[in-house]
């Protein structure tokens, strides 16, 4: 499976899913709006977006669009993170 933050004007850009030969993408709002959300609950939303990608690869994606990996931004742009800086 095969996912992509698009560039959407907002912090966080929009999660899309990416067919096997980078030809189309399906956008997965309606599954989860960002990358650190597919993180977070893998185990319930990975399966919906792997039936979205065995669509895209089959043809039969109703919502598909022809895939542009310029419109690509930072997979995680807004990555949580802890530094510690107290041993310094």
């Amino acid at each position: 499976m095969k996912l992509a933050t698009y560039r959407d004007g907002s912090r966080d850009g929009s999660l899309v899913v990416v067919s096997r030969d980078l030809a189309s993408a399906q956008h997965a709002s309606g599954i989860a709006t960002r990358l650190q959300q597919v993180l977070d609950d893998w185990n319930f939303v990975s399966p919906q977006l792997e039936d979205v990608y065995a669509a895209l690869n089959s043809g039969k994606a109703r919502q598909a669009f022809a895939f542009d990996p310029a419109k690509c931004m930072a997979p995680l742009p807004r990555a949580y993170q802890w530094a510690d800086g107290s041993a310094f």
